[in-house]
Order: structure tokens, then sequence, then C-alpha cells
């Protein structure tokens, strides 16, 4: 998924409007978080991270949508 995919939804989708990112409510975003991976671990030389390393990953939802201010600046930065 690409930034600009995040940002606007819909926007690799030629028949489609591109709309605001979802609102999810709380019981969503838990599922979400449980189902996410909590590590990654490298397989090959990674910059300068060897095989095997161990990665954590956190992943975090917010609870309130970007402000329309904030897609515009990411939209100016794409």
């Amino acid at each position: 998924m690409s930034w600009a995919s995040y940002l606007f939804n819909g926007i690799n989708e030629k028949d489609s409007p591109v709309t605001s990112l979802t609102l999810y409510a709380d019981e969503e975003i838990t599922e979400r978080i449980n189902a996410s991976t909590s590590s990654y671990t490298s397989e090959s030389n990674e910059d300068t991270f060897r095989p095997d390393m161990v990665f954590e990953s956190f992943h975090h939802q917010a609870r309130v949508p970007i402000s329309d201010r904030a897609l515009l600046a990411g939209f100016l930065m794409l």
C-alpha cells in the first residue's frame, strides 16, 4: 500500500470516488491490533542488520480521523 493509497481511499481505482479515512469503533481497533504481527525476523542481510535479527512491530490505530488540513499537507508532500 502506498502512502497516497492510505491517505486517499479509492485513488487507485478508476471509477471510484476518493474518500476520507474510515472511522472505526473501539472493538474494531482492538481486533486489528490483536490480528497484527508482533514481530518480524529478517531472513537475509538487510542493510546493517544480519539474518535472524528480530524487529518488534508496534501497531497503533487512531480513534480520531486525520484532519482535512493534514490530508492537504500529505497531498502536497506527494
